[in-house]
């Protein structure tokens, strides 16, 4: 999932990326954006269709909602809210992953008449993650890593990490912050490298990567917290939620030709 401008592209196939000529399209489509996101599917809910394929999207307020899940969350659904009233948003596949997308925007579509500024949004979906965690019964098991786009400028990232039943496989986030001056990157698991400094051309340039494990041997990568929630904009991450207002004061908070935003403090 792509963004651009007010616009997302997103790109999926249900067969392996190594197998994929959609992904050999993507690999030659030149695009530039300030938010994305992909995903490789693991498969443990749902079977191998394109409807289960991550990563997920949604309009709601005017903007394009996207979302990809790491981990599993067996026992979602609207109840975790405490409102079922209003439930606008349905899973079309057959995922935990979807199902637990659609139990967020419906949660914040019911909350909020006005667009949320980013500190009460950081607050809410902390608390709602909060919720979603203790509403499952398998709750001492529950593996919740998410990516969620809300827009071209502003992605958030939770970890509640843990490993499946019977599997030495960590399942959490790292992220890693790239910025000047830019080195040369190499995976860990090929014989593969980048020159960063010939694709980061533009002072102030600055990258945030976030991924399941560290990819490259370059130093920096840091492991999210149990329960962590950080707001990412122009490649910085944010913690705390009263910080997000400098990056609300920048222009660079929800947009929305449809609905009203509410008062900033």
């Amino acid at each position: 999932a792509v963004y651009e401008g007010r616009g997302l592209r997103t790109f999926l196939d249900a067969a392996p990326a190594a197998e994929s000529p959609l992904a050999q399209m993507v690999l030659q489509y030149p695009m530039k954006t300030y938010n994305m996101m992909a995903h490789v599917r693991y498969a443990t809910k749902g079977e191998v269709s394109l409807e289960n394929v991550h990563p997920f999207s949604r309009e709601m307020w005017g903007i394009q909602w996207t979302f990809c899940h790491n981990g599993e969350v067996p026992n979602v659904n609207q109840q975790h809210l405490g409102n079922t009233s209003c439930v606008y948003y349905h899973p079309v596949g057959d995922t935990d992953s979807e199902a637990t997308f659609c139990v967020i925007l419906n949660a914040l579509r019911n909350k909020f008449s006005n667009l949320p500024t980013l500190p009460v949004l950081h607050r809410f979906l902390k608390k709602l993650c909060e919720e979603i965690g203790r509403g499952d019964s398998s709750s001492d098991t529950i593996i919740f890593n998410f990516l969620l786009g809300c827009g071209q400028y502003t992605l958030f990232a939770y970890s509640w990490p843990g490993s499946r039943p019977g599997s030495k496989v960590w399942n959490g986030l790292h992220y890693l912050i790239r910025e000047a001056p830019f080195s040369k990157a190499n995976l860990l698991d090929c014989d593969y490298s980048m020159d960063l400094a010939q694709h980061n051309t533009i002072p102030g340039d600055r990258i945030a990567v976030i991924t399941t494990k560290p990819l490259t041997d370059e130093t920096g990568w840091k492991e999210f917290q149990r329960g962590e929630l950080l707001m990412f904009d122009k490649g910085k991450p944010y913690s705390d939620p009263d910080m997000c207002a400098s990056v609300e004061q920048q222009g660079r908070g929800l947009f929305s030709k449809s609905i009203k935003k509410m008062n900033v403090d």
